[in-house]
């Protein structure tokens, strides 16, 4: 039996989330009816479960199966639907997990301000937003370890978590001219993205002060509780040690 990993992107317009749910289409769904086709029926762990309409342009899952490296290569990606994308397979230690061995994940959310185009309305985010100066200031305060209850979709016991690095920058995408936000961190807690986005793009339009963001991460008092449209945010990286893709 060997354990294998597999580097994925998709388009999560099609699912409603990363996880299976009843009746509904998920990713973690799709994913297990390829393997059955292939009779594996192992269970599926994943880097990250992204919620409905958040896109991955590298989703990292893993999986044990007795059959061959050149066999699942061959022929698990054509058992994919349309929307998941098959990047790599390679094996790994058998005792590999994709989401606790992760060292760090980048998340890029990708939005416009001018109404796009019917055919990109579900992987670019239609939002209004300040100048980038303003952006970056307000993302600045998100680095390093700070308790982010009041940045989480879900409450859950250990909300604390360490930010790394953020970064806003223009990008013309399909004629659009677009700005991205990236943001890496070891982890992130439900939607956790999506609320720090939102957070800087309202204190780029003044609707949200520089005091009272920091009083929202020192927890003293919630401001600003909006989420930022899902169809902006991408799974762009999960980095590991070398013996995993990344």
């Amino acid at each position: 039996m060997g354990r294998f990993q597999m580097l994925l992107a998709y388009d999560g317009s099609a699912f409603y989330g990363y996880a299976k749910q009843p009746n509904l289409p998920s990713v973690e769904g799709a994913l297990e009816s390829a393997l059955l086709k292939l009779g594996i029926s192992s269970p599926i762990l994943c880097a990250g479960r992204t919620d409905r309409g958040v896109h991955a342009l590298c989703q990292v899952i893993s999986f044990s199966t007795p059959l061959s490296l050149q066999t699942l290569q061959r022929h698990l990606p054509p058992k994919l639907p349309a929307p998941i994308l098959c990047k790599g397979i390679q094996e790994v230690p058998l005792d590999f997990h994709p989401r606790f061995d992760a060292t760090w994940r980048l998340y890029r959310y990708i939005c416009t301000n001018i109404p796009p185009s019917p055919f990109l309305s579900r992987f670019i985010a239609h939002c209004a937003y300040g100048p980038l100066k303003l952006i970056q200031e307000a993302l600045n305060l998100f680095v390093g370890t700070h308790d982010f209850k009041f940045f989480c979709k879900r409450e859950t016991r250990h909300t604390q978590r360490t930010i790394h690095s953020t970064k806003v920058y223009q990008r013309v995408l399909y004629n659009h001219p677009c700005i991205v936000i990236a943001i890496r961190a070891p982890s992130f807690l439900r939607a956790q993205v999506r609320l720090m986005v939102s957070a800087a793009l309202a204190h780029s339009l003044g609707k949200l002060s520089l005091e009272d963001l920091k009083a929202q991460i020192a927890t003293r008092a919630r401001h600003h509780h909006l989420l930022a449209p899902p169809q902006g945010l991408y799974l762009a990286r999960v980095a590991y040690p070398p013996f995993a893709i990344t």
